[in-house]
């Protein structure tokens, strides 16, 4: 007999005796959303442009995104900073750029082989020494000599590789200890006519040009980088034998990832390079298609010869050029910039490095509809006084809003080993992804804070300007001999640009998004479609009511563990209404169901004042018991007195 879900079988108009199963799913249960992701829009050196690009930590970022830069509105660089206050944040980073980004390229040739020479140094170049290549010449200035002669070799290599230069991107550049190795980028004869010279008395040339070029040469592969970026840089393609005989295994790799390898790839002329592109883009038996590049196969008529690993280039970020505007981007399918976060569920965000004011109200708008709260640090260098002008001027007073004084910190960049100043967005975006929302970022350690441009000019704030900081809706993050609960660098206030001084905590904001982004999700969604009556023990309100109920009694309870220090997440009591004195007749049927929710969040202490009373004449009343509630309340009295 036939087995259904409850509802789907009209029982009363049953007409073959029999079993039938009705089965009765259990009412889901209303859970929390994740408050730890947080958002970031900027520019990096791979990755999609204008999509979601999930982060858990600094490695993921370097192979997601690209390693910091030492650039405006890098990414990698706020991803490297807010971890180091915690390890427990998470993020979705959106990838802009200019519109000049281009993919790394190469172009693999058969019928011949490559044309090569060498330049050997035995020592540190001079400054205004010169290397020639293909008609280029490169010159050795200060800025690229190097403390030793390693570093500046790895230096130039770097150049070369990244160079937009035609004549450079003629040639492909290796180097194997002080031996710089210059191949064509393509085979055949050709290559045989790439110039080499040199003014240094340190460098030694194989040769005044290429040589070993041989054969018509052709073009059996284009790789391009998946996305655009320098990233695709350092992306290599090899040819070597495969497992079976006669057949080829391609190997492509790229900077942190395991390589991928397209084994037992066969075919004769021509044929074995589109079977080569349609592994690469369509996998094979042995590997997925390629999450690193595309291929097209060209048109050579002979086989690969096997070589060292070449490496695409060409590939550019398009950074140089990005705006306040296109980090705002667009609202419009496709959407771009900012609100590519609609719908992500981030709990704060960033647009790194935005000093447009005028841009504020928009970011304040869009954090109300998404229930998430805009981070934004002003100029550097900023003065109190106009920080709180800026505040007053963008015309933002809204829970959903953190502004910070451009009082800039200072961290330690372990990939490009240096410390250096980032905007303090990125400290208070790293501070709110390691809380639980109920809790307020004041007096929170921030770890991975060396100094701030205060602390490094020796200055310290006056109570008077903490006072103008405390009330005028700003924040800003103070060193280690002013914060109040240790020697450790912490926000001021954990105020948000609300004038409400009943919302203006930073623990309000996220306590109420948090609540509110869970009492939307799917389980709260089930409800809708359901039926209700107008019985006073009608199911599907007790149902709705328990729903909300027993998240209500977790978040409470200190023995479930949601909370922290034997405290829950919300106060008690909460209360829950969802009967016929808030869903009469008449609004049910007009399909309303409504349920009443109030919570009371816990307070956060911002004045522990201590009164004390000493002296030779005092009278100390000592009990050995604890007092009652009775002398517990007259104590406080006293006390008040």
């Amino acid at each position: 007999m036939p087995v259904f879900l409850d509802g789907q079988q009209n029982l009363a108009a049953l007409t073959v005796p029999g079993v039938y199963g009705d089965i009765i799913l259990p009412t889901p249960l209303l859970l929390g959303l994740p408050t730890n992701i947080e958002g970031l829009v900027g520019v990096g050196s791979w990755g999609p442009l204008n999509a979601l690009i999930p982060v858990s930590k600094p490695v993921d970022c370097a192979v997601q995104i690209g390693p910091p830069k030492i650039r405006s509105k890098d990414i990698a660089s706020y991803v490297a900073a807010a971890c180091q206050v915690g390890g427990a944040i998470g993020f979705l980073c959106v990838r802009v750029s200019d519109g000049t980004d281009v993919a790394a390229t190469a172009t693999i040739g058969t019928g011949g082989t490559y044309a090569t020479g060498t330049a050997t140094f035995s020592g540190n170049p001079a400054v205004n020494d010169t290397l020639t290549i293909n008609g280029t010449v490169i010159t050795f200035t200060s800025a690229l000599i190097a403390a030793t002669v390693q570093q500046t070799l790895a230096d130039l290599l770097f150049v070369l590789q990244n160079s937009n230069d035609t004549n450079l991107k003629g040639c492909t550049y290796s180097l194997n200890g002080l031996v710089l190795t210059i191949n064509a980028a393509s085979p055949g004869t050709a290559g045989n006519s790439i110039a080499l010279a040199k003014s240094s008395a340190v460098i030694t040339l194989s040769g005044a040009t290429l040589t070993g070029g041989s054969g018509a040469g052709g073009t059996g592969l284009t790789l391009t980088g998946k996305y655009t970026g320098t990233l695709g840089n350092s992306i290599t393609f090899d040819v070597v034998n495969g497992s079976q005989a006669n057949t080829y295994m391609l190997i492509i790799s790229f900077p942190g990832l395991v390589p991928e390898q397209f084994n037992n790839i066969g075919g004769a002329g021509n044929t074995f390079w589109v079977n080569a592109a349609a592994a690469i883009n369509n996998g094979n038996a042995f590997h997925a298609p390629s999450q690193i590049v595309v291929a097209s196969a060209g048109s050579a008529t002979t086989g690969p010869t096997l070589a060292t690993p070449q490496a695409l280039s060409g590939g550019t970020d398009g950074d140089t050029g990005v705006t306040d505007a296109m980090l705002m981007g667009q609202d419009i399918v496709p959407r771009k910039g900012m609100y590519v976060l609609r719908s992500a569920n981030v709990d704060c965000f960033t647009l790194c490095d935005m000093t447009t004011i005028a841009n504020y109200a928009a970011c304040v708008s869009f954090g109300l509809s998404e229930t998430c709260i805009p981070v934004f640090g002003t100029v550097s260098g900023d003065t109190i006084a106009n920080c709180l002008a800026t505040r007053i001027s963008a015309g933002i007073d809204s829970p959903w809003m953190w502004l910070i004084l451009g009082d800039y910190p200072t961290f330690f960049d372990s990939f490009n080993g240096v410390s250096r100043l980032i905007n303090p967005s990125a400290f208070g975006i790293g501070i709110m992804g390691n809380l639980s929302p109920q809790n307020s970022p004041l007096n929170k350690p921030l770890q991975g804070i060396s100094s701030t441009q205060r602390t490094t000019a020796g200055q310290t704030y006056s109570e008077t300007e903490l006072s103008l900081i405390n009330t005028g809706g700003i924040d800003t993050i103070l060193g280690p001999q002013s914060s109040p609960g240790g020697y450790y660098y912490s926000f001021a206030t954990g105020r948000n640009v609300s004038s409400n001084t009943a919302a203006n905590g930073l623990e309000y904001t996220r306590m109420t998004n948090f609540l509110i982004r869970t009492s939307q999700s799917k389980a709260a969604g089930s409800f809708v479609g359901r039926l209700q009556s107008i019985q006073p023990n009608d199911q599907t309100r007790a149902q709705a009511k328990a729903l909300f109920d027993g998240l209500s009694a977790q978040l409470a309870s200190p023995q479930v563990g949601l909370g922290i220090n034997g405290q829950g997440m919300i106060d008690i009591p909460w209360l829950v209404t969802c009967d016929l004195t808030n869903n009469p007749p008449n609004l049910q049927a007009l399909g309303y169901l409504f349920l009443y929710w109030q919570v009371r969040y816990l307070n956060v202490i911002r004045y522990f004042v201590v009164k004390f009373m000493g002296g030779g004449n005092v009278t100390v009343n000592v009990q050995s018991q604890p007092p009652n509630a009775t002398q517990f309340t007259g104590a406080l009295n006293t006390l008040a007195a």
